[in-house]
């Protein structure tokens, strides 16, 4: 790369991250701000309180400061770090004097323990990003080992900089701890943008963090992986089987370039290459950049990469080719018995295909589709009879793919989402012989995937809609299938949803009193305490109305005769000016306090600390009774009307059958709730829900398309034991699985929680990839090892770096 070229992007990397780092503390900051609202609202301790109120009002009143000093630490130590990239600036122990050695104090070693521990909470939180980039940083340089301490934007410069302006700004120690602990969540949380930030400096540049496929050592540790399959003589079985095919494919494809490109191809926005000029492009890099998503360049919309592209359906001659032969699968005429002699369908209908007017990407498309559905359908981990219904579908795929060529590397595509979906709900922990992936007899699968593979057939044209209601249809059978298939199980997933559910109308109900009640300015203690325990009251009366069938605006509803207590409330403590005032407060007060004991005794407040609120409001009104007007704060306003209050505090609607979440994060679900909802059902079940550092969205994505009901997985330990998903929350907050065997307990794992456990592999999937993954990872891989084998002999040992979880080439 030009010198030039390399100043231009490090100094611009340089500024995005100067840039975005400080966005990042102001989000962090936000987010602590919130969380430790949260968390005062929900702590009993006095002593807690008042060190959770302290730095609540470090953030709110000196962020600022904040901002300034965190800025200039990490500034300086990202100019420190550009400056010494792959360059060796340390002192190493050869030439330092004894002189210079001293002994490290404590202080210097919790330093240490505490930024490193900060540094990989956030490495984990982001791992491909930064491993992307620490591998672009090292080939920026001419190096071939990534390494991150050469990274100038490695996590750890950021933990640094966090810690150093807390410390220095916060006082005393307690506070210190408090915040950092916060912003250290906060910022992980938030992280994710950040590095895909600075990853878009380089990669729309063209410059990508490059792996070559290995095998990697730990195949059922990875979501993606570089090899086949684990079991060594069937992995070798498979690749001598495709060997041939991918050589004619090469074959063909050095050819098409030759005739029709000159051996050259049109690649929009590569590197040194951004208005698409004709570029020599080898066929493993060819194949990667078309199954790849970051790489690839089939939905460039470059004119002259239309030289690439596909005609319109309706003028496609070999879509009109397609639909004949679906025509003729559909109705049982496809003469499946070439196939059975060792040939994919696909394989044969190459042959019988006129792709002479058929574009290069065209024809890679059918060669590609053969290649991945001869591994889908010799998958061990499918059953038999299912890999026969997935084979029904090869030509309805290929002619989705020749419409969509993005199909091939969208992950979200209705079509392959579908083929993922019936592979993940047929596998099996055995042999594949069997299904035992949520207890559904082999039949009842088998013939629902052969209802849908049929319709496909049928119904398929030019629009993949038939694909999304198949795929929708798929997954209303699994549910309907663990709802039915087990009593205790249908138990839980009530408990889970209404476990969710209570917390989000929790969450939502406090926020709706946080809005109405601080313009107010009412008693501090009153305030606290309806923040505390009123969304409790609300929720518990919602529930109650939804299980009696009440409407949650009708006049006999809990809701309604709770929500109206605190208008009431709010007016009797303020100062009463006149004599009619306190005439109507002498005979509100009766029902006033009828309706709070109603409401202690609806979420069972214990007795202390209902007395507690109960003498506070005595001597308010006490004194509001004798015409004693309390000192009046300068920010406190006037006494509101209480038709007035009614009509503010009328906009906290809490409804049972409304619990509505608009975050894009999952809710957080508190094992109080989740013991209570189990508990009024009599039901046993593992917790594993215990808080660790949220994911970002794509963590969030990743779950969403990994883990669905069906998915099975391996609990790390002596026994292995293996389980089902067999619930997800509405709101993926919360993962319900059953293990295997006679017991079949019940294992519960909050989002984080799980995300945790996958990270650190004590929890692993027993299908590493979806099945269309597993089969793009194989081509890649046998790709690969075609181009290395005249190079080098392949490394065996090598860790693949994809063979982290969360990661994808």
């Amino acid at each position: 790369m030009a010198e030039t070229e390399y100043k231009r992007l490090i100094l611009a990397a340089q500024s995005r991250a100067e840039d975005g780092f400080m966005a990042l503390v102001q989000h962090a900051l936000h987010g602590a701000e919130r969380n430790i609202g949260e968390r005062l609202l929900q702590s009993r301790a006095g002593t807690e309180q008042a060190a959770l109120k302290a730095v609540l009002q470090f953030i709110r009143q000196d962020s600022s400061a904040f901002l300034r000093r965190i800025d200039g630490l990490y500034k300086a130590g990202l100019e420190r770090a550009m400056q010494t990239m792959f360059i060796d600036l340390r002192p190493g122990l050869r030439n330092m004097a004894a002189a210079e050695l001293s002994l490290i104090d404590d202080e210097v070693v919790n330093y240490q323990i505490e930024v490193g521990r900060l540094a990989q909470r956030m490495r984990e939180a982001t791992e491909e990003s930064i491993g992307r980039l620490n591998v672009i940083i090292a080939q920026l340089h001419g190096q071939v080992e990534a390494r991150e301490r050469e990274n100038p934007f490695r996590p750890y410069l950021l933990a640094r900089a966090l810690h150093d302006a807390v410390k220095t700004s916060a006082g005393d120690e307690t506070r210190v701890r408090l915040l950092f602990e916060h912003l250290s969540d906060a910022m992980v949380e938030n992280l994710p943008a950040f590095y895909a930030s600075l990853r878009s400096v380089f990669e729309t540049s063209g410059v990508h963090g490059k792996f070559i496929a290995q095998r990697s050592r730990h195949v059922p540790g990875q979501r993606y992986f570089g090899a086949p399959i684990a079991d060594g003589r069937a992995a070798e079985e498979l690749q001598n089987r495709l060997l041939p095919g991918l050589k004619n494919m090469f074959d063909s494809f050095a050819g098409s370039q030759a005739r029709e490109f000159g051996h050259s191809i049109p690649v929009p926005g590569a590197a040194g290459n951004p208005n698409g000029e004709m570029q020599a492009l080898p066929v493993q890099e060819f194949l990667r950049r078309m199954l790849s998503p970051a790489r690839s360049f089939l939905a460039a919309g470059n004119d002259r990469a239309q030289v690439i592209a596909t005609a319109a359906p309706a003028l496609n001659p070999l879509l009109v080719q397609l639909d004949a032969l679906q025509r003729q699968a559909a109705s049982g005429k496809f003469p499946d018995g070439e196939t059975a002699q060792g040939r994919s369908q696909l394989a044969v209908v190459r042959e019988r295909l006129d792709l002479q007017k058929a574009s290069v990407l065209e024809r890679m498309i059918v060669d590609v589709l053969a290649l991945l559905f001869e591994i889908m359908v010799e998958d061990p981990k499918i059953p038999p009879k299912v890999r026969q219904q997935i084979a029904r579908l090869q030509i309805p795929v290929l002619k989705a793919a020749i419409i969509e060529p993005g199909l091939l590397h969208d992950e979200g595509h209705p079509a392959r989402r579908l083929l993922n979906r019936i592979g993940s709900a047929a596998t099996s922990a055995g042999s594949g012989d069997s299904i035992d992936s949520v207890g559904i007899d082999a039949q009842r699968l088998e013939a629902e995937v052969e209802r849908l593979a049929s319709r496909i057939l049928n119904e398929f044209n030019s629009s993949t809609v038939v694909f999304e209601d198949s795929l929708a249809a798929l997954e209303r059978f699994l549910l309907e299938f663990v709802r039915e298939d087990d009593r205790a199980t249908a138990q839980a997933i009530e408990a889970v949803e209404a476990a969710e559910r209570c917390s989000i109308l929790l969450s939502n109900a406090r926020n709706l009193l946080c809005e109405v009640l601080p313009p107010l300015n009412v008693d501090e203690r009153v305030s606290d305490f309806i923040l505390r325990e009123w969304p409790h009251v609300l929720v518990r009366a919602a529930r109650q109305d939804g299980e009696a069938g009440v409407a949650a605006g009708a006049a006999d509803s809990l809701v309604q005769r709770h929500r109206g207590m605190l208008p009431e409330l709010i007016w009797s403590i303020q100062d009463k000016q006149t004599p009619e005032d306190r005439s109507a407060l002498m005979r509100m007060l009766p029902g006033l306090v009828k309706g709070l004991r109603q409401a202690f005794s609806l979420i069972q407040l214990p007795e202390d600390e209902g007395g507690e609120i109960l003498d506070v409001l005595v001597e308010l009104h006490t004194r509001n009774l004798r015409g004693t007007v309390a000192p009046r704060p300068a920010r406190r306003t006037q006494p509101l009307p209480l038709d007035e209050l009614r009509q503010r505090f009328a906009r906290i609607a809490v409804s049972w059958e409304q619990a509505s979440w608009t975050l894009p994060e999952p809710p957080r679900v508190s094992d109080a709730v989740i013991e209570e909802m189990l508990a009024e059902r009599r039901i046993r079940m593992e917790l594993r829900t215990e808080r660790s550092a949220g994911g970002g969205k794509e963590d969030r994505d990743f779950l969403a398309q990994a883990y669905m009901v069906g998915t099975r997985v391996q609990f790390a330990g002596p026994g292995r034991d293996t389980a089902q998903l067999v619930w997800v929350s509405t709101h993926r907050s919360l993962y319900l699985f059953r293990q295997d065997g006679a017991q079949g307990a019940l294992i519960l794992y909050g989002f984080a929680a799980l995300l945790e456990a996958l990270r650190k592999e004590t929890v692993l999937p027993v299908e590493t990839a979806p099945a269309f993954e597993r089969a793009v990872e194989s081509l890649l891989f046998g790709a690969g090892r075609m181009t290395q084998a005249s190079m080098q002999p392949l490394d065996h040992n090598a860790v693949h770096p994809v063979s982290q979880p969360f990661t994808s080439l």
